[in-house]
Formats: C-alpha cells, sequence, structure tokens
C-alpha cells in the first residue's frame, strides 16, 4: 500500500510542488523542504488519530469529503475556500487547536528555512490534498481486490458511518452477522479493519526526530486536559 509520502508526491498529476511554489510564490526547492519538514508532523498525528476511535471518525469523514478529494486532483481546487477551511478544520482536529498547529509550524520553521506564517498557511493545503488523496489510495487498494462471491443481495448492513465506511472508501462490506454473533461485534470488527488499512498507509512515511516527538506528545496531553 502506498505511504503518505507517495500519496502527496502523486497529488495533482504529480505537480503538487509546482503548483505549490507559484501559488505561495517558492522555489520549488523551498516548496520541497517545506513539504518534507511538515510531513513528519503530519504523520505523527494521523497515526494518533487511527489510534482512537473517536479521533478516527473525521479522518475517514474527510478522506471521503469530495471537496478534499478535488484538492488531491487540482491545484485551483486545493486553494479554494471549502478546502482550506476544511483543512484547518482538520488541522485542529488532529493537533487539538489551531495554536497547537501554530506551534508545530514554529518548529518546522526552524528546519525548512521558511517562515512559519508560510507554513502556517501551507499546512491546511498540505492536509487537504493529503486526506483527499488518502482516501482516493485506499478506496483504489479495495477496488484491485477482488470481492469475495456472494450468493444473493444481503440487506443493507447497519452500522452508520462504519457500514459507509466499507460501502464507500474501501468498496467491501462487514461480513453479515452470524446467526449467534453477539450485535456488537460487526462494528468493533468494521472499526479495527479501518484502523489497521490506516496503519499500514502511514507506518513507512518518515522518523521522527526526537524533538517533534517531545513537541507532539507535549500537544497531545494537552488537548486531553
Amino acid at each position: 500500500m502506498s505511504n503518505i509520502v507517495d500519496i502527496i508526491q502523486s497529488a495533482q498529476g504529480g505537480q503538487i510542488i509546482e503548483n505549490l511554489s507559484e501559488r505561495f510564490g517558492l522555489a520549488s526547492w523551498q516548496t520541497r523542504s517545506a513539504v518534507e519538514s511538515l510531513l513528519p508532523a503530519l504523520v505523527a498525528a494521523l497515526s494518533k488519530a487511527a489510534e482512537e476511535p473517536d479521533s478516527l471518525r473525521p479522518v475517514i469523514d474527510a478522506a471521503n469529503d469530495s471537496t478534499h478529494r478535488a484538492a488531491f486532483e487540482s491545484a485551483e481546487e486545493a486553494h479554494s475556500q471549502a478546502s482550506v477551511e476544511g483543512g484547518d478544520a482538520i488541522v485542529a482536529h488532529l493537533f487539538g487547536s489551531a495554536s497547537a498547529a501554530g506551534e508545530v509550524s514554529q518548529f518546522v520553521a526552524r528546519d525548512s528555512g521558511l517562515r512559519a506564517d508560510v507554513l502556517q498557511r501551507l499546512l491546511p493545503i498540505l492536509v487537504s490534498v493529503a486526506a483527499g488523496g488518502l482516501g482516493s489510495t485506499l478506496e483504489r487498494q479495495s477496488a484491485a481486490e477482488p470481492p469475495a462471491p456472494t450468493p444473493a443481495p444481503a440487506p443493507a448492513p447497519s452500522g452508520g458511518w462504519l457500514s459507509a465506511l466499507f460501502g464507500t472508501l474501501f468498496g467491501t462490506k462487514p461480513a453479515a452477522p452470524q446467526p449467534q454473533a453477539a450485535p456488537a461485534a460487526e462494528p468493533v470488527d468494521a472499526l479495527e479493519a479501518a484502523r489497521t488499512k490506516i496503519r499500514e498507509t502511514l507506518a513507512p512515511a518518515a522518523e521522527r526526530q526526537a524533538d517533534l516527538d517531545e513537541l507532539l506528545g507535549r500537544i497531545f496531553a494537552s488537548a486531553k486536559v
């Protein structure tokens, strides 16, 4: 399965760096440095969300959102008001608050050589693109896997967003419940499958620096207070 670096690099027909450079008035090497510096923090936050069911749901919703899918495909759509506002909402969710995201931008500025305010404007766009790409990638992966044969159409499974997740994101449905199975078994199994797929996608991305670990650990801890 593609990792998050591959997803970003493939965005907008593989022109994401050039498109962002033109939009922000940066040299390509500056944009590449900014993206590469922001990605470890983004991967850490997404991985954290994939560990907690309550945090996972907005990530899945964002991956399914047509606004973010459009941002992944089109440079113009990535800078639309809907995409930027949606990206801001994801950033605030992942890091706990807008101010925490500002701390991350300040930290990354030291490595990238760009001003923190530029990075803070770039971050929600990058997150929107990543969310759309994550959804598209998982959907393609599922489409490539042959579905298990079924003897007859089954009634639409219950389970709210988890059923929708399997139907629209992964292109599959949870297994039909067995007569003796407990009612809660299906959602639990579905959630674990979703978390596993996202962990597999995020895992190979980049090594986390000790300083970044310390900063994010403090941010995530304070978000729970």
